[in-house]
């Protein structure tokens, strides 16, 4: 998802994810359709569209569609232009509600295949398609806006486009919950809506226009030289406003990166002007200033080709910051305080002498974040994309934009840019170097520098003074702010950790933790109570889109998932009171409906089966256990998450909840199947999902092993266990050793530079978890040394992510495992350590206390990486109660445990 998409998302409150939907826009373009709108008509607007129907309309499933596109500076003349010709014809039509979504549309963080895409207009048939493309093309002839890839233009226009897809079609979820748009064809297949690159047609259907099915693509032939100089080697990635690609500059043969961003031209081929074009107009011209400074890269060119303007600059060979980090914590395994200290004590400096470099030259950034910050091979510091960027004393507009936790209070208010700018995200930057959080700095400030920060330093053994020198960068009042003079100047007095301590722990000091203190304990019952109380004050059983505020992936998938929607909420406060409310179970009950929630355990109705057996509602259970089992889209993928594995889990939560031996049947007939479908690695068992092999609990094999040594413990059958062993076998196998410990990749197929992970879904803390309890079920020695090795490897806890699938939740669960399993509290103590990290990052705010979803810019409830699953962990360590969704009730204690 890109970060343009996820932003629509924040546009309506300030705390939380909510839906584009509950957007207010302005009135500008409103205005001008409600002049002209007959009584008789309606206009609706709902977020990014404002939608105009006359009466009577019945909208079709699917048809022809016809697009407008147009941008900011001529939005009001195309919608004025085509009235007349729409209301003529009685047919509906939407527009983008307001200029600052257009805006938001033709950004570089916007999908490409949507830019552009200003009016929609729906044909009740392809008659009246046929006649409206001249009327419109015609009212429009003297105007421009950008080229929409997923359609054809009409005749010569630059304006009117059309292609065939949904009008009001349907949407069907896939096994994850994300939501396929799409209609039936008149042989009742399936038909996805795909918006891609190239103009489309459904089976049998021909292009009135051109009267012609859909035509291959034509590939170019040949290397693709641009003004005659630059040779296209590939793309880097596409984006909203173009593309950006890598090439060889064929005058001197160096390696160069041209970025692409699309103009418009008139009917007459002349310019119009446009704020993207201007942006990489006045970028080419900071970089060409600054290129002489050796702090950016160097400036090659810039020229017009077709429509589109293209920027060209030497290709560094570098990487960003955000990768060199790792290089603090993670150069070897007996790391020293000392080593890693001065390593950021050099990173800084440079990177503080490489801005005031630039300042010195009159410019101020705007966007230093930890992916622009790039470090060449020898150690120069280059400052990469300069689309924010301000040339004091020359430019008389800026940018309006910023990235999350980088822009000061001036910057958030578009007001007119200083270098005090820069030494606010240089400190934002210093933050992240340290946390991981700087993100977050807008929701949470104080706990951040205050709590959060000085955790990190005390647990990396680092000097107090980065903390001094952060809170001076970033204070609020520019005037107090900090200049990068002072910061470093302070930097360099600032003393080195002692030589002999080590900045995490080594695995024969796993267990050197101390006992939790008691105000830990008080912190975390009152967390718990204040959640509880945020909970209640958020529930709104009005609305249908969502129970209690959550991510933004609930808004893309469904309301009562246990991953992202209702039920891991439901699940929280039924583990720490034991009873839900009547309402709350009636409504997750109204939305998990196989139209919107696929089977999974975690994506949709799986979940909420698992929900109801809990809170003692069995009927309404066994009605979606048999819809679920009947479903073969629920076995399509083979994992516990969002397949198999997980429906074999229900079946035995089933047999166990309801006393059924039906339920475990049905596990041990999806147990078989999954030993059918195995394949043979040369270690170990694995089954694929599409063309990839996942690793780990959630998508992989540790998952399937785990649901296995269930069902082996459950029928007494050995097959079962001996299948758990070897998938457990193929993921340690696939596990990487970096620094000491061992972490996964996603899947198999992952490339190298490809990150690996220590948490749960993916990496050691969910395959530990499923190799302490084979070990438990069986009694197999290797998967205890397993299980305490990927202990080792969760031990530290300084993380950005504080979550039960990602981060300090999951570790700390899988702590409370070890403790269980292996009858040692020592490792509850190392889950109480893990808990002390999560406790900064909860956040006080009106109805309680709450915490904050991925990237740590609005709070979330979710289970997976929110604040339901942290409850559950906080609730379990306080209360030592069994893990939520385990059946460890199965396995029989393994000798010596």
């Amino acid at each position: 998802m890109s970060e343009v998409t996820a932003r629509l998302y924040t546009l309506a409150d300030s705390l939380h994810f909510e839906s584009p939907d509950r957007y207010r826009p302005t009135d500008e373009y409103a205005a001008i359709a409600r002049s002209r709108l007959p009584s008789s008509w309606t206009m609706q607007a709902r977020g990014f569209w404002t939608t105009c129907r006359p009466a009577q309309s019945v909208a079709a499933s699917h048809g022809w569609k016809i697009h407008l596109s147009s941008i900011p500076e001529n939005a009001e003349r195309t919608l004025s232009a085509i009235l007349p010709v729409v209301l003529e014809a009685g047919v509906a039509f939407k527009f983008c509600s307001d200029p600052f979504m257009l805006g938001l549309s033709l950004g570089k963080g916007w999908s490409r295949f949507q830019v552009g895409k200003f009016i929609t207009i729906y044909p009740q048939d392809p008659q009246q398609f046929q006649a409206l493309l001249p009327q419109l093309h015609q009212a429009t002839c003297d105007l421009a806006g950008p080229h929409v890839l997923t359609d054809r233009p009409y005749a010569d226009s630059t304006v009117v486009y059309y292609r065939y897809g949904a009008h009001a079609g349907v949407s069907r979820p896939d096994p994850y919950g994300s939501l396929q748009q799409g209609y039936p064809l008149s042989d009742g297949a399936w038909q996805e809506d795909v918006r891609g690159p190239a103009f489309r047609l459904p089976p049998g259907v021909i292009d009135p226009v051109t009267r012609a099915a859909e035509a291959a693509p034509q590939s170019p032939q040949g290397p693709i030289t641009l003004n005659a100089r630059y040779e296209v080697k590939g793309v880097l990635k596409f984006n909203g406003t173009g593309g950006i690609y890598h090439g060889r500059d064929t005058a001197t043969g160096r390696k160069v990166v041209i970025r692409e961003v699309r103009g418009f031209s008139a009917a007459d081929g002349t310019d119009v002007p446009n704020g993207m074009v201007n942006a990489i107009q006045r970028e080419a011209r900071i970089l060409q200033k600054l290129s002489g400074t050796g702090r950016v890269p160097v400036y090659v060119d810039l020229f017009k080709e077709w429509n589109n303007w293209f920027l060209v600059q030497e290709q560094l060979e570098a990487i960003t910051l955000w990768d060199s980090a790792m290089a603090f914590y993670f150069a070897d395994e007996d790391q020293r305080s000392r080593d890693g200290f001065e390593r950021i004590r050099t990173k800084i400096r440079q990177i503080g002498e490489a801005l005031q470099c630039v300042h010195d030259h009159d410019v101020v950034l705007r966007d230093l974040t930890r992916s622009n910050v790039m470090f060449t091979a020898d150690g120069e510091v280059k400052f990469i994309d300069l689309e924010f960027a301000h040339e004091i004393g020359v430019d008389s507009r800026w940018a309006k934009g910023w990235t999350p936790g980088y822009a000061s209070q001036q910057q958030l208010e578009a007001q007119r840019p200083t270098v005090q700018e820069d030494h606010y995200a240089f400190g934002a930057l210093i933050l992240d170097m340290i946390t991981f959080c700087a993100s977050g700095l807008d929701l949470c400030r104080q706990a951040l520098l205050e709590r959060k920060l000085r955790q990190v330093l005390d647990d990396l053994g680092l000097p107090a003074d980065l903390h001094e020198i952060v809170t001076g960068l970033t204070l609020q009042d520019v005037d107090e702010r900090w200049s990068i003079a002072r910061a470093l100047a302070h930097l360099a007095k600032a003393p080195a950790p002692a030589p002999d301590r080590l900045m995490f722990p080594t695995r024969a000091q796993l267990l050197e933790v101390a006992a939790p203190a008691a105000q830990t304990r008080a912190r975390i019952a009152a967390v718990l109570d204040g959640y509880e109380r945020y909970l209640a004050s958020t529930c709104d059983l009005s609305r249908s889109d969502r129970l209690w505020p959550a991510g933004l992936q609930m808004f893309m998938t469904n309301p009562v998932s246990l991953q992202f929607g209702a039920t891991g909420v439901a699940m929280f406060l039924l583990q720490r009171g034991g009873q839900l409310q009547p309402a709350v179970l009636d409504w997750i009950e109204r939305g998990a409906t196989p139209q919107r929630c696929p089977s999974g355990l975690y994506s949709g109705r799986g979940g909420v089966a698992l929900l109801m057996m809990c809170a003692g509602r069995p009927d309404t259970a066994r009605r979606l256990l048999a819809e679920i089992n009947d479903d073969p889209a629920a076995r399509v993928l083979p994992g516990l998450y969002f397949g198999a594995a997980g429906l074999g889990l229900l079946n035995l939560h089933a047999w166990r909840s309801l006393r059924d031996p039906a339920y475990l049947e049905a596990a041990a007939r999806i147990g078989d199947a999954l030993l059918q479908q195995g394949q043979r690695g040369a270690v170990g068992l694995y089954w694929k999902a599409g063309d990839r092999t996942g690793l780990g609990l959630g998508d992989g094999q540790s998952g399937i092993a785990l649901f296995l040594t269930y069902l082996g413990k459950a029928t007494g059958a050995q097959r079962y266990l001996n299948a758990a062993a070897d998938a457990l076998d193929f993921d340690l196998a696939h596990g990487l050793r970096i620094a000491g410990r061992t972490v996964w990749p996603t899947h198999v197929e992952s490339g190298p530079a490809a990150p690996a992970s220590p948490h749960t879904r993916f990496g050691s803390a969910g395959i530990g978890m499923a190799c302490v309890r084979h070990f438990v079920a069986t009694g197999s020695e290797r998967f205890r040394e397993a299980a305490l090795d990927c202990a080792h490897s969760v031990r530290p806890r300084v993380t950005n992510k504080i979550w039960q699938d990602s981060g300090n939740a999951g570790f700390g669960e899988f702590m409370l495992d070890m403790a269980h399993f292996l009858g040692d509290e020592r490792f509850g103590h190392a889950a109480f350590y893990q808990a002390e990290a999560i406790l900064p990052h909860a956040i006080d705010c009106e109805g309680g206390i709450a915490f904050a979803g991925p990237a740590h810019y609005r709070l979330c409830n979710d289970f997976g990486m929110g604040g339901s699953g942290i409850g559950v962990f906080l609730d379990r360590l306080q209360n030592r109660r069994r893990r939520l969704l385990m059946l460890d009730e199965l396995l029989s204690p393994a000798p010596g445990a």
